[in-house]
């Protein structure tokens, strides 16, 4: 198990590398299709903001019924969508890659 951070920098630089992590495995979970093109955040197939449509459909079914499961994940990888899109209000970017889960 991993060590606990102890100050608020290595907890960001955690977070960070759970982001990076949860990236890293989007190719396996989307079969190379729909997959994000950073740091832009935008679909590589269909060119939508990403998750597109499409990406959200096969997210889905990857995780199935583990709605919780799929909720840590896009939240990981929200984080690391944070810390490369442009400057925007944390909602809309909430809402983009989290929200639609409900």
């Amino acid at each position: 198990m991993a060590e606990t951070p102890t100050t608020i920098h290595e907890a960001q630089a955690a977070d960070r590398a759970r982001g990076l992590r949860a990236v890293a495995a989007l190719d396996g979970r989307l079969n190379g299709q729909h997959m994000p093109r950073r740091p832009e955040w935008d679909c590589t197939t269909c060119g939508q903001d990403w998750p597109c449509a499409q990406a959200q459909v096969r997210l889905s079914e990857t995780f199935g019924r583990d709605r919780v499961g799929l909720a840590m994940y896009l939240g990981a990888v929200y984080a690391a969508a944070v810390n490369e899109l442009p400057v925007t209000t944390t909602g809309a970017t909430w809402f983009r890659f989290v929200s639609w889960i409900r």
